[in-house]
């Protein structure tokens, strides 16, 4: 591998680690509170300012209602926000492209009936079954439980996931299997695994590529309108937004939230979901963790195009070079055949 060819990939994959070491480490520079103030008094005592606060020099990019600082719950969130999609991501394109790889070779007489099933997937949007099974767990507040409503939250965001990656496998299978080097291959006894191997693999890295740049797209969307109706990752928190009047979802073992229920973890999209509708009265509150999906978004399809241009250079010179050894074959054809069917050597020919 030349990493010459990979320079926008390993430039995107130092910002994301620089992004997720600031936060991993956060507790150990950062304060606990989030450097939270209430009412701001200037040099000569007075009161200057109540929050939330605009961005300043004390507050780089502004404050929430609480007067905790945007920039420090970014800080503090990022790892669950990027971690936990790239996991439910990861999973939902290896359990799909597994079982599908499985039905497409080995399962075929049962791939009908699953496709049929399956269906039900695409036709409701994943929101909606993504609500009838999370909402449960992710509108309470369990102490010491955060880490059982992730895995819980990425159980459930998988499953929704895998059918569509199972069906988008199995339709891309079926569409390499119909070309003729595949089935002269099976016509020469080739067996599943050599087809896999040999024939497959070049483009399955490069579908395998585009289905997890999609489903990450397709996760990151999705938490955000999970945001929207209050479902965080990793759960709620037990301190309400101030200013705000709407009462916190209970359940059992819950305790009761009188205002607007905020994310326990602070990961970005759950900042956009809390504050969506301060949008025009404090606009900063949402742009912030906006722009900051926005760039992670745009990461992404950095890495995403450079790795496309780059599998797609080295498919043509594979084809290439396969012309060239096929011209030189061309150009140096096998001796005649005698009618006994022997190879005749030069001095046969000249007699």
């Amino acid at each position: 591998m030349r990493l010459l060819n990979y320079r926008k990939t390993i430039f995107g994959l130092l910002i994301l680690s620089l992004i997720l070491i600031l936060s991993i480490l956060y507790p150990l520079y950062g304060p606990a509170d989030f450097n939270k103030i209430r009412i701001l008094y200037g040099e000569n005592g007075m009161k200057a300012g109540v929050a939330p606060f605009p961005p300043s020099s004390h507050f780089l990019l502004g404050s929430d209602r609480n007067g905790a600082d945007i920039l420090l719950m970014m800080i503090y969130g990022a790892k669950y926000t990027i971690l936990i999609a790239f996991g439910i991501t990861i999973l939902r394109v290896f359990i799909g492209g597994l079982f599908g790889i499985i039905f497409s070779f080995w399962l075929k007489f049962l791939l009908p009936i699953v496709k049929d099933l399956l269906v039900v997937f695409r036709i409701i949007p994943h929101i909606i079954i993504t609500l009838l099974l999370i909402t449960a767990t992710s509108t309470t507040y369990v102490k010491d439980g955060t880490m059982f409503i992730i895995a819980y939250q990425m159980v459930i965001l998988v499953i929704v996931g895998v059918p569509s990656v199972l069906i988008s496998t199995t339709d891309i299978i079926q569409e390499l299997k119909g070309k003729s080097f595949i089935q002269s291959s099976y016509l020469m006894g080739a067996s599943h695994f050599h087809i896999i191997k040999r024939h497959l693999k070049p483009f399955m890295n490069s579908y395998g590529l585009l289905l997890f740049v999609q489903q990450l797209l397709n996760t990151l969307v999705l938490i955000m309108f999970l945001g929207t109706f209050n479902i965080y990752l990793g759960g709620i928190s037990l301190e309400e937004i101030v200013g705000t009047d709407q009462t916190g979802s209970l359940g059992i073992g819950a305790h009761n939230v009188p205002g607007q229920v905020s994310s326990l973890t602070k990961e970005w999209l759950g900042l956009i979901g809390q504050n969506y509708r301060e949008f025009y009265r404090i606009p900063w509150i949402v742009l912030d963790p906006l722009f900051a999906y926005f760039f992670l978004i745009f990461i992404i399809n950095m890495m995403k195009k450079e790795l496309e241009a780059v599998m797609e250079g080295k498919f043509k010179n594979r084809q290439t070079k396969k012309g060239q050894k096929k011209k030189t074959q061309g150009n140096n054809p096998a001796p005649p055949l005698s009618p006994d069917f022997t190879f005749l050597n030069k001095t046969d020919l000249e007699n």
